[in-house]
């Protein structure tokens, strides 16, 4: 591969191929964007052009010595520093400035790719501040991270921020084709719950986890009609498949984003969109939730989605499990249904009392 050919990402592309044409390169760029966007594979050709003995157009030709080794994960002027046990710690970064009391070994620069550099602990952050207030010559750091603003303001101010954005559907939809052997719609069903990332595609192609969104769908669109006596032992059953809530949340913050687009921009599902549509939802919304989003003040969506995505930070720090998907429901049930949605009874109840 190279520079020229990541895919989705032509404008971060082209602002580092003009770079390299200058031959004026940074001593330092934050590459942001949300995980399985291409930042890494961006950063490696960059590298790639870099050091290449046999560039063509200021882009990696492939075949060099160079290249070859960096393909192998040979290449000793490309150094990964990546995350060990909860983060990336301070003596990482000590050992990164050890190698830079010496020229890189054979190419004309080392690049050091720092992945998720929002994982650095304080005074490993600190540490490599230090560093990039006084660069080391002929090193280049690139730094990957989901968020700017989970980095120190001062390490951001240091460095030459290049933004990547969510691939499009189309090209996540044919990746999984090529690589992972999906059915076209198979890929292009995975591509829209992906958000984007690559990654997350190839997270959900696994057959129970792609799955596993219907069964979520079905219990979101049925709060409306479930009484409290049913709605609290309905998510205790769902909260004893521990491994697979991170995964439904997720689910749950598409689903509340459809509710949005739906609300604000009119949006379909694609099997039943115009191409004069505009955006397209992910799932396929039932009429009850459909006039329920369509007459609620937008805002409350809003609230909604922030609530989830709460909901998902609270489980990385050991929230308990049960209670987080009792708020998340609870919020959809009387945000989206209306507080006044609530039968005291359950459905056997409702049969034997008449």
């Amino acid at each position: 591969m190279a520079l020229s050919n990541i895919a989705g990402q032509q404008r971060a592309v082209s602002f580092l191929s003009r770079l390299l044409r200058k031959e004026t390169v940074p001593h330092a760029f934050l590459f942001s964007g949300m995980t399985g966007g291409g930042k890494l594979a961006a950063a490696v050709e960059f590298a790639r052009a870099l050091n290449c003995l046999s560039p063509r157009d200021h882009d990696g030709c492939g075949l060099c010595g160079s290249c070859r080794k960096l393909d192998e994960g040979l290449h000793p002027d490309v150094v990964h520093v990546t995350s060990d046990g909860p983060g990336i710690k301070l003596d990482q970064i000590r050992e990164l400035v050890k190698r830079f009391r010496f020229r890189p070994f054979e190419g004309k620069f080392r690049v050091v790719i720092i992945h998720d550099a929002h994982r650095m602990l304080e005074v490993a952050a600190n540490a490599l501040l230090k560093v990039l207030e006084e660069p080391p010559e002929a090193n280049i750091f690139i730094l990957l991270a989901v968020e700017s603003q989970m980095l120190l303001p001062t390490i951001v101010s240091r460095c030459c921020q290049v933004r990547f954005q969510p691939l499009d559907d189309r090209i996540v939809a044919q990746r999984l084709v090529q690589e992972e052997g999906l059915s076209p719609e198979s890929a292009a069903s995975i591509a829209r719950l992906a958000e984007g990332s690559i990654e997350k595609a190839r997270w959900f192609s696994v057959q129970d986890r792609s799955e596993g969104w219907k069964k979520v769908v079905d219990r979101l669109e049925n709060l409306d009609t479930i009484s409290i006596l049913d709605f609290f032992p309905m998510v205790s059953d769902w909260a004893k498949g521990r491994e697979f809530v991170e995964r439904d949340l997720e689910f749950i913050k598409l689903w509340v984003r459809d509710l949005i687009l739906f609300r604000v921009a009119g949006a379909r599902y694609p099997a039943h969109a115009s191409t004069q549509s505009g955006a397209a939802l992910t799932f396929d919304l039932n009429a009850r939730t459909r006039q329920a989003a369509g007459s609620i003040p937008v805002e409350h969506l809003f609230i909604l989605y922030q609530r989830v995505e709460l909901a998902m930070q609270g489980l990385k720090v050991n929230a308990n499990l049960q209670m987080t998907l009792e708020g998340v429901c609870l919020a959809i049930k009387d945000f989206l249904y209306g507080k006044g949605n609530w039968n005291s009874f359950s459905k056997r109840g409702q049969a034997l009392s008449f």
